[in-house]
């Protein structure tokens, strides 16, 4: 029995807003058996001249997590994360991963393990995943990026844990990468 869902056949595709790095796109699809659906998701406005994005769960030797806190105006309040952002066609996720703990927190790492990916939601918003890397090995290297617009935390990992699991932190490269540090057992006690 063959599925609706083979052969999905893109018909039309139009951009509907396309400024300030953000682009929504309109899309109809003709599937297997004839019908037609239209799909509305966001994409980024950049998404050829990017290769997908990281995040890195960086850690100082005494189990202290760094958090980027920014004001993000759609929640209309300063929220935590962790270093992110798009990686640059022909860079490699871990140069990317490198390069945005640098601009953002004026560190760098000796060392990065990727520990795992995801996607934010994929029935609207693609294309594209986050690669998560983690890294105990960090270095003062000097100022981050002055156009960035955050501030940053050294947070115990054992508060970041119990604020993720009461739903405190809600970002979701940070809450991502907390648990996986915690189930694989990234620290030490």
């Amino acid at each position: 029995m063959s599925s609706k869902f083979e052969n999905v056949k893109v018909i039309e595709s139009r951009v509907i807003y396309n400024k300030h790095g953000r682009r929504i796109v309109e899309d109809v699809l003709q599937f297997a058996d004839g019908s037609t659906h239209e799909w509305v998701y966001f994409s980024h406005a950049y998404a050829e001249t990017i290769g997908g994005a990281v995040a890195v769960a960086a850690f100082t030797e005494d189990n202290k997590m760094i958090l980027t806190k920014q004001y993000r105006h759609p929640f209309r309040k300063i929220i935590y994360d962790i270093p992110a952002g798009g990686a640059k066609v022909g860079e490699l996720p871990e140069q990317a991963a490198l390069r945005e703990l640098e601009e953002e927190t004026g560190y760098t790492a000796e060392k990065l393990e990727w520990i795992g990916r995801f996607t934010w939601n994929p029935s609207n918003m693609g294309p594209g995943t986050v690669e998560i890397f983690f890294t105990k090995s960090l270095k003062p290297k000097g100022d981050f990026d002055p156009n960035e617009i955050a501030d940053i935390e050294l947070v115990d990992f054992n508060e970041v844990l119990e604020k993720v699991l009461r739903g405190k932190l809600i970002d979701s490269a940070l809450v991502i990468a907390t648990l996986l540090v915690s189930v694989q057992g990234l620290l030490s006690s």
